[in-house]
């Protein structure tokens, strides 16, 4: 976990047995169809993911139990007291899957550049403030491209431009620092959103991700609390203050 700092990202293979993953994955894969159905349009136009699981009536109050108590699990606990200065909440959820049409290329981004702060504000926030992904492949997939230490540190000035379609540059071009990481059923992977990273596109993934921030004002001013659990689930989780917005 020390070179979660370092890198902006831990590869943990094999973290999950069948069992684990079997608990959530009807609910997923229900909440998925039912995203497909009442969001065709979206889909047809390139959307690649959906989010908010536990918002709604898409689940039923036992698979989101379900869902959250995998959130709060102790070793999520463990690992999320090592790589945040201090203890962080529950943001948010996503399913990743890829495009409708095939043909479609990946970006490199940030996502700290979809917030509406300046770009000198994103230099400075990246140095202090935290939001991280824990990415859960259901299956074998291609994975996520990360630049290494981008968490923490601004573009180079290469990167810069492909990322923002400058100088004739597109934000699916090859960036020389990219390195893979390949996933499979049953591996986690942690990165900081704030680094520059671009998912793989094929091999038909999906993947859940749980996406926990600093408990400061700035991040939980996008959390929205109809995607925080009941009173009455929230009596059955461990680690409660994960939910204590």
């Amino acid at each position: 976990m020390n070179s979660f700092e370092q890198n902006g990202y831990v590869f943990l293979e094999n973290f999950f047995s069948e069992n684990e993953l079997a608990v959530i994955e009807k609910g997923l894969v229900k909440f998925h169809e039912i995203w497909l159905r009442d969001n065709e349009i979206s889909y047809e136009k390139g959307v690649l993911n959906s989010h908010s699981l536990t918002k709604g009536d898409g689940l039923t109050e036992e698979e989101k139990t379900s869902l959250f108590e995998f959130i709060a699990q102790d070793k999520f606990e463990e690992i999320l007291s090592v790589i945040f200065p201090k203890p962080p909440v529950f943001l948010n959820t996503q399913l990743f899957f890829d495009p409708k049409d095939e043909a479609r290329k990946n970006y490199w981004h940030r996502d700290i550049q979809y917030t509406g702060m300046s770009v000198e504000d994103q230099k400075e926030a990246i140095k202090t403030q935290n939001v991280v992904h824990f990415r859960i492949p259901m299956k074998t997939e291609r994975g996520i491209e990360l630049i290494p230490t981008t968490h923490r540190e601004w573009d180079l000035p290469e990167e810069f431009e492909v990322r923002n379609s400058l100088k004739g540059r597109l934000q699916s071009d090859d960036l020389k620092r990219g390195e893979i990481v390949r996933l499979n059923r049953g591996d986690l992977l942690i990165f900081s959103a704030n680094m520059i990273h671009r998912g793989i596109y094929g091999k038909d993934r999906f993947s859940l991700d749980i996406i926990f921030c600093d408990n400061i004002p700035q991040m939980k001013a996008f959390i929205d609390k109809d995607n925080l659990p009941s009173a009455k689930i929230l009596e059955k989780l461990k680690n409660k203050p994960l939910f204590d917005i």
